[in-house]
């Protein structure tokens, strides 16, 4: 297990990413109109689908690989954020994690956002009232998920590898008598005066690697539901459209371009959500599974 900074887009260039998602993975592209979600934001309760042939295929595995059961991946431990200063898109808003005792909690959090009564300026709120609370939220991305107790902005978050990617439905963070709107929605993870510039082609090829395991996984995503047109239709959306998301979430991200610290981290997400869904099943949005409960009744009514 992935706001108003995660577009959709139109259906003519989404049928052209499924399609290209597809090739990529080997498989026949489904003919359905697509509309593409962002990838690892968090997911509505709806239908599950049940895992059934998963159990005959090894995760992020080549196609052909011997047979064994699909084990749920491992999702990044709280410890990998605790005590580090995580700022978001690598230079704006500060987030830092401590521990009391087994619980995980907020030590600082700083939001940079705009100034409301000084158009076109910056503002800058230390939020008071810390160590700030973290509640638990179940999560169908495979990571785990915490929501912030903040009144001003209760966004939530998933953990990943020294990182965390925050959600909050396109709300903005606006502190009480602050004067200062910030957006939380993004990756908050390493500024860039920390990565090592020597680090730049070594992320590159672990984000080569993962992309890997993302594509095999897909693969045996599809064909575990490809029987299954509601489902398979579903996944095949998601796919398509995670290149466009990823790009979208990363594009304001410090030195980007240079190491592709972002894009990194959200693709192991991916793996992470995708190697999820193998293992337990995938879990439809509350609309798709009606569409597909009033499917299947006409076709009980034609019995």
């Amino acid at each position: 297990m992935f706001g108003s900074r995660f577009g959709v887009l139109t259906a003519r260039r989404a049928c052209v990413l499924a399609a290209a998602a597809l090739i990529a993975a080997g498989v026949p592209p489904a003919r359905a109109q697509l509309v593409l979600p962002g990838a690892v934001a968090p997911t509505p309760e709806g239908t599950v689908a049940s895992p059934g042939q998963a159990k005959k295929r090894s995760i992020g595995g080549e196609m052909g690989a011997a047979a064994g059961p699909a084990i749920m991946p491992k999702a990044p431990a709280e410890d990998a954020i605790v005590g580090k200063i995580l700022k978001r898109d690598g230079e704006g808003s500060a987030i830092e994690f401590s521990r009391a005792g087994a619980d995980l909690q907020v030590a600082k959090l700083t939001l940079v956002g705009d100034d409301l009564r000084r158009s076109g300026e910056a503002c800058r709120v230390e939020v008071a009232g810390t160590p700030l609370k973290l509640t638990a939220r179940q999560s169908d991305t495979g990571l785990r998920r915490y929501q912030i107790v903040f009144p001003a902005c209760a966004f939530t978050f998933d953990v990943l590898d020294g990182a965390i990617l925050v959600t909050n439905e396109g709300k903005a963070c606006e502190p009480k008598d602050a004067g200062c709107r910030a957006d939380p929605e993004g990756l908050w993870g390493m500024s860039a005066d920390e990565i090592d510039p020597k680090k730049g082609e070594e992320m590159l090829g672990a984000r080569a690697r993962v992309e890997k395991t993302v594509r095999s996984t897909f693969r045996a995503l599809y064909d575990q539901n490809k029987k299954e047109k509601a489902i398979r239709n579903f996944i095949v959306k998601e796919q398509a459209g995670f290149s466009s998301w990823r790009e979208e979430v990363c594009r304001s991200y410090a030195r980007e371009p240079d190491f592709g610290y972002c894009a990194l981290r959200l693709t192991e997400a991916r793996a992470i959500a995708l190697g999820a869904q193998l293992a337990t099943g995938v879990k439809l949005p509350p609309g798709v599974a009606e569409e597909v409960a009033a499917e299947n009744t006409k076709k009980d009514a034609k019995k």
